[in-house]
């Protein structure tokens, strides 16, 4: 399978994903809640502080993203909230991820990236890049795996190279429904700090500050006196 080919079903399924509950209260100490597992807003932290190590080393690749420091605990926590909706909707389909398929994942990956930026990826450059902290790289194997697996088995193509545009089509329907339903069944809950999940892409986005709310409120306030 060609990698653009690859990249572009893997961004297409992301981009359908939906209905995914954020609000509600969420424990102490704890950056996010999956239902009764929780990340802790101290792994958080040595994850994000793993991967601002390597941000700092290599200030060439600063400019390669468009991502700052001060975002990276969010950008991580977006990976674990991904990670964990496409991972649940495999297991409720019966879809296996070997290890073997998720080093598959992550070679194929690297090729990709590394198609893009016509230079060697190391595995600084892989991480800065997917702003993805070291102890995750497994995790994204894995996770670039399972859509590939997905789309076979939602579309009953051969491979997932083979997929037609209208089986990517189809795939992208049946994953926004299972989708749906994982994040009914997850719970996902998002501690405001780190900002507010975006359904439509399983994206964090940053939360507001103290100075756009406030002009929020201003334009919502009441108009004032005819002059």
């Amino acid at each position: 399978m060609r990698t653009a080919t690859r990249c572009a079903l893997a961004v297409a399924a992301l981009a359908v994903l939906v209905s995914v509950t954020a609000c509600g209260p969420v424990l102490m100490g704890s950056a996010a809640t999956f239902g009764t597992q929780r990340v802790s807003m101290a792994t958080l932290s040595d994850q994000a502080g793993s991967l601002d190590k390597i941000y700092q080393a290599n200030p060439s690749l600063q400019s390669e993203v468009q991502y700052t420091r001060a975002e990276l605990p969010r950008l991580v926590l977006m990976w674990l909230v991904r990670f964990r909706v496409v991972d649940s909707i495999a297991q409720r389909n019966g879809v296996r991820v070997t290890s073997a398929d998720a080093q598959a994942g992550l070679v194929q990956a690297a090729a990709q990236l590394q198609q893009q930026t016509a230079s060697a990826v190391t595995p600084d450059v892989f991480a800065v890049l997917n702003a993805l902290p070291p102890q995750l790289t497994g995790e994204y194997g894995r996770y670039t795996a399972t859509i590939e697996k997905l789309a076979v088995a939602f579309t009953g193509a051969k491979s997932a190279s083979a997929l037609t545009t209208l089986q990517q089509q189809e795939f992208a329907i049946r994953l926004n429904a299972e989708a749906a339903a994982a994040a009914k069944r997850i719970g996902i809950k998002i501690n405001p700090q780190y900002g507010r999940l975006n359904a439509s892409q399983l994206t964090i986005d940053a939360p507001a500050s103290p100075l756009s709310k406030a002009e929020a409120l201003g334009a919502a306030g009441p108009a004032g006196p005819a002059g």
